[in-house]
């Protein structure tokens, strides 16, 4: 068995250090630990897409283990050819006056609801995380997408920044790493 320490480890590092772990020990037991429900989190979500089905253990107050068994499955690693992400760092659209922006942006989601052809994800980073958390609008909208299969990841680093990890109402916590991995996979929409 093999055991990454990734405690005291900032987002992305311990998602990284589990994905090289994982490639190179092909077949052996892996456990991770971490300091922090967000990042066992992400490291389960991780083993989840690469076809693991790794357990989550709290050992401890602040150390969390996340278990990946011998002999793991192969990722799904796919993707469709006519996928596409959109990214929302603000929770405005364009720049100038801030009423009319937002109203742009609210615009815009509404509008992607009633598109045939739907993004795969979209990313909420930095003031975009607003659209998640504080926006009613953009939240219904948000949650109408989640229902026809869209999947919405917020940033977990920018929820903490702005005090805004426990209000959020719609669509999934997620790291650094796995933005990096869908804003280079896909054709990206940055309105």
């Amino acid at each position: 068995m093999n055991t990454i320490d990734a405690r005291g480890l900032s987002c992305p590092q311990p998602v990284i250090l589990t994905k090289k772990a994982l490639a190179e020990n092909t077949g052996a037991e892996l456990t991770v630990l971490v300091d922090n429900e967000t990042a066992a989190k992400n490291v389960k979500n991780l083993g989840d897409r690469l076809g693991h089905q790794p357990v989550i253990s709290q050992l401890e107050k602040g150390t969390y283990a996340v278990v990946f068994a011998a002999a793991s499955g192969a990722g799904d690693g796919q993707k469709k050819e006519d996928a596409y992400v959109v990214v929302l760092s603000s929770q405005e659209m364009g720049t100038g006056d801030t009423a009319f922006g937002r109203k742009l942006m609210e615009g815009f989601l509404y509008a992607l609801t009633e598109q045939d052809h739907l993004p795969a994800y979209i990313l909420c980073v930095n003031r975009g995380i607003a659209l998640t958390t504080e926006n009613e609008k953009a939240i219904a909208d948000l949650k109408a997408l989640e229902d026809k299969g869209v999947e919405v990841l917020s940033c977990g680093l920018c929820l903490e920044y702005y005090g805004l990890k426990e209000q959020l109402k719609v669509g999934q916590v997620t790291n650094m790493y796995r933005i990096c991995e869908l804003m280079t996979s896909y054709p990206t929409v940055r309105p």
